[in-house]
């Protein structure tokens, strides 16, 4: 069985092996150019020659993204409630499996529109895991100051709740109330550890004030390996994937 990385590598050295490959065999030389416009669709045909070629991977890549790595008692939705069961289980996951790289982190923030399916109720296969975080992007660890922290308490209220784990919070006229991070009242005058990924951390989003991190880690695991080894971990325990709403974020108005 294929880990994600290695799924990669695969894809990988099938273009650069051709690539290699011609290159030992040939050599050429630029004696012109000229441009001419070819048309893909049906009309070009299939090169059965390169079908065959990469079919045996097409094979391979094909069992791995359906092989089954865990099962949930119920559907995972994504709705536009301020806690939905999908974001609960990307948030949760990222934290328990960063919380094995850095024990410092303190909560995590995802976006609603970064989680891009629901999980179905039953067999969850490594494709599931794809849909759900097509993108190559790597767990940060920011350090945020506690006036940095409430600018994210402001967006998540001002955007009615996003995926979070490790802080909770009830939002009154889009503003955050009874905040609690890691257990504790949040308390501005301290400095907190934030697990995000990449792409939220460049500002993207309207997330613009990350950038104002005094510390920024990667801690070298992307978010769809980190998916995939806790779900393999729950399954090797002998769990599925029970996840359920806790009140972690609560509209009040």
């Amino acid at each position: 069985m294929l880990s994600s990385k290695n799924y990669r590598r695969v894809a990988l050295s099938l273009i650069f092996g051709s690539i290699l490959i011609s290159s030992c065999n040939r050599h050429f030389t630029v004696s012109g150019n000229q441009y001419k416009e070819y048309a893909i669709d049906q009309s070009a045909g299939i090169d059965s020659s390169l079908v065959r070629y990469y079919l045996p991977y097409k094979k391979q890549m094909d069992a791995e993204m359906s092989r089954v790595i865990g099962q949930t008692d119920q559907e995972l939705t994504k709705t536009s409630d301020p806690e939905t069961l999908i974001g609960d289980f990307f948030s949760d996951a990222i934290l328990t499996e960063g919380l094995k790289k850095d024990p410092a982190i303190q909560f995590t923030l995802s976006t609603k529109g970064g989680l891009r399916t629901s999980f179905p109720k039953g067999n969850i296969t490594v494709s599931n895991v794809f849909e759900l975080m097509p993108f190559e992007n790597e767990l940060v660890v920011l350090k945020l100051s506690g006036a940095s922290v409430q600018k994210v308490i402001d967006f998540i209220a001002k955007s009615s709740g996003q995926p979070v784990a490790g802080i909770r919070m009830n939002i009154q006229d889009k503003k955050g109330t009874d905040v609690m991070i890691a257990g504790k009242p949040f308390d501005i005058t301290q400095s907190y550890n934030l697990l995000t990924y990449d792409y939220l951390a460049n500002g993207a989003e309207g997330l613009e004030f990350l950038s104002e991190a005094t510390e920024r880690k990667n801690i070298d695991k992307k978010v769809r390996d980190a998916l995939i080894d806790y779900i393999n971990g729950l399954t090797s325990a002998g769990k599925t994937i029970n996840t359920q709403l806790d009140g972690r974020i609560v509209v009040n108005n």
